[in-house]
């Protein structure tokens, strides 16, 4: 789970946010997950680093799939009967997804390489917590669980109308 959650944020905003020239890389903030895993600053580099090196390697990817696909769309919608062509453009963006999962899934071990045994339990914890999330917010939705102090949930602070319309009732 953590690779859905928390590497693939990493990599996009990585692969998104380009500084302006003359100007270094910005670190995506990471304070909490920082605190939680008791990570150095060296691992936040190390994690970093290795989640930059594997957006720059995807990037000219993204942008052949980008295009392959772009190019089956067109032929599709004006009616192409070129089966052939068609299953090869197919098989082609297959590929290239494939790739960029294989190259997503070597970030992930390199940054978890990254992490002591301790923290890599820490982790496990969040896997399994982030498994209840839909639970978690039916159980927000509900009024069961209170909104943490400071949380900003999903249009949900404590007094104020949640998603429908109900407000927080506090005692």
């Amino acid at each position: 789970m953590f690779k859905k959650l928390i590497l693939p944020i990493f990599a996009a905003a990585l692969s998104f946010a380009q500084p302006p020239a003359g100007r270094p890389a910005a670190t995506p903030p990471v304070t909490e997950i920082k605190a939680y895993l008791n990570l150095s600053d060296t691992q936040v580099a190390s994690i970093t680093s290795a989640m930059r090196a594997a957006a720059d390697a995807n990037r000219s990817i993204a942008e052949q799939l980008k295009t392959k696909q772009q190019t089956l769309q067109t032929a599709l919608a004006n009616g192409s009967a070129d089966a052939p062509a068609i299953g090869r453009a197919m098989l082609e963006i297959q590929a290239l997804r494939k790739q960029l999962e294989t190259n997503h899934a070597k970030a992930r071990e390199q940054a978890l390489s990254f992490l002591s045994a301790d923290q890599k339990t820490k982790l496990k914890a969040l896997e399994d917590a982030e498994k209840l999330r839909d639970e978690i917010r039916q159980a927000h939705a509900l009024q069961l669980l209170d909104t943490p102090a400071g949380a900003q949930g999903p249009g949900v602070a404590p007094g104020r109308p949640g998603p429908r319309g109900f407000a927080n009732f506090h005692d």
